[in-house]
Order: structure tokens, then C-alpha cells, then sequence
């Protein structure tokens, strides 16, 4: 069966009797679930095959046929092998040449970012929103530590995981938080909104092994005036040393970077 052929079958299995939704929020969407597909890319995952991406974003086997012919039909995504394996496509080198590599919060964040990492000494990042159920790293600074962790400008990761992910989810609008978690069981769902309500509270979030086993990891959000994180500043590094005093000087520092970055986009938007 051809790669067409394939994505038609599945298409079809799927196909409801009768739609309900308003066509503009199901082309919206849409638009959601390909990136969502996107995103899970990433250095150690350049190829995958069906069962990877769905196991990755949750979405049925149809729905991720056609959300891939599609995105192979511009360019984003090649296929090849039997059965079928998926990788990013050409159009992302066009892509990656006229990215602008110093977005604007970059750039503000630079100097907070650096006096944190003196601070500190371990690696700090700022991360920001790139989807529903992403973020992407902008900026990071390596610690100079002997042992530390470092995953690099333009690693991407679920939202849902990590200090950095979950302070944005904290402070995002309810209607979008409800479409970022729908991938999540019962109780993963429950477990996670009871964070968020600490994070709301506390405006910090500390977490040990959530993303890389024996890692710590701390953030704070960057807030616009309606409350709304457009970012996330974070500390990443050992277990052993994020403990106690140190653990509180990180802390401290991490917002007090957060609030200078803020007050500096105030500034900026003025």
C-alpha cells in the first residue's frame, strides 16, 4: 500500500458523520496539532515513525496520516522507508535562514540572564511559550560547574514537564491551560493542577528529575500586565548542589531575574 493510499484508509476509519465545530476553530486546531507534531523533533528524536509521534503528542493514527501528508506536501516533514519514517523536510533550512537568532525578549533578557549566571553558577535559560503544549529554549548559558546540564538554544520540550514548563502553564488563560492538558490521564491532570495552583501562589517552581534523572531545575515567570507568562526564567543543575542555602540563594536570584526582565519589557512597550 502506497504512503497515499495508507493515509486515505486511516482518514476514512475516522471520519465522523457529522461535524459539530465551527470550521475557523477546527482550522485553528489544525494548526495546534501540526506544530504539536513538529515539536517533537528534536536532536536525539530526528526520526521517528507513527508510533513515536503518537505515543509524543496523543493523537489518533488518522488524525497524524493527514496532518503529515500535509505537512510533507509543503515541505516541513520528509517520509521514506516501509514502514514509513518521518523527518523535518527541506523547507526548514529556508526556514532556519531567515530566522532572526536574537528574538527581542532574548536580547532584554541577555543582562538579567548573565547576572544570574554569576550569581549562581549553574546553567540559566529563558524559556518561552512556542505552542499549546511547548516551550522552546531562546537563551541559555552553560555553568561552568564540572558536572552540569545543558540541552542547548532551540531544545523544545513539553510544557507539562519541568519547572520552566509549568510556571507558563500556571499563568496561562484557563480556556488555553484546558487544551494543553487534554493529552493527560485523570491523574496526571489532577497531580499537575495542583502544582499550578502552588505556582500561582508561590511564583516559583523547583522540580528533581522531572525532565533529566539526577537534575534540578527552578523557574519563575515573566509576566505581562494581564498575568499572562510570555516566559520562563530557569535555573538548571545537580541535585546533590541545588539543596538548602544554596537552593534559597537560586531561588532569590531567579526572581529577582525574572522581575528585572519584566520591567524591562514594560519599558520597552512604552
Amino acid at each position: 500500500m502506497t504512503w497515499t493510499e495508507t493515509m486515505i484508509e486511516e482518514t476514512e476509519k475516522e471520519r465522523p458523520a457529522q461535524s459539530t465545530k465551527d470550521s475557523r476553530e477546527q482550522s485553528v486546531r489544525a494548526v495546534e496539532r501540526a506544530l504539536d507534531v513538529l515539536f517533537t523533533f528534536s536532536e536525539g528524536e530526528a526520526i521517528q515513525d507513527i508510533g513515536s509521534l503518537q505515543r509524543h503528542t496523543g493523537l489518533s493514527r488518522p488524525t497524524l496520516y493527514r496532518l503529515l501528508h500535509t505537512l510533507e506536501g509543503k515541505g516541513v516533514i520528509f517520509s521514506s522507508g516501509n514502514p514509513r519514517q518521518f523527518q523535518l523536510g527541506y523547507r526548514f533550512g529556508t526556514l532556519l535562514r531567515t530566522w532572526n537568532q536574537s528574538p527581542v525578549i532574548a536580547s532584554i533578557a541577555r543582562e538579567p540572564l548573565e547576572q544570574l549566571w554569576q550569581e549562581t553558577q549553574e546553567t540559566v535559560a529563558l524559556m518561552v511559550p512556542v505552542s499549546l503544549t511547548h516551550r522552546m529554549c531562546v537563551l541559555e548559558l552553560k555553568s561552568p560547574q564540572v558536572i552540569s546540564f545543558s540541552r542547548g538554544t532551540g531544545y523544545t520540550v513539553a510544557l507539562t514537564r519541568g519547572a520552566s514548563g509549568k510556571v507558563i502553564l500556571a499563568y496561562m488563560p484557563p480556556e488555553r491551560r484546558e487544551k494543553a492538558l487534554a493529552t493527560l490521564d485523570a491523574k496526571q491532570r489532577e497531580r499537575l493542577l495542583q502544582e499550578l495552583g502552588q505556582i500561582r501562589e508561590q511564583r516559583i517552581w523547583v522540580t528533581y528529575g522531572d525532565v533529566i534523572p539526577g537534575g534540578a531545575a527552578l523557574a519563575s515567570p515573566v509576566l505581562t500586565k494581564d498575568q499572562e507568562a510570555v516566559a520562563s526564567v530557569c535555573v538548571f543543575g545537580t541535585e546533590l548542589r541545588m539543596r538548602d542555602q544554596t537552593l534559597d540563594r537560586c531561588i532569590q536570584a531567579v526572581r529577582q531575574a525574572a522581575a528585572d526582565i519584566e520591567h524591562r519589557l514594560f519599558d520597552t512597550a512604552r
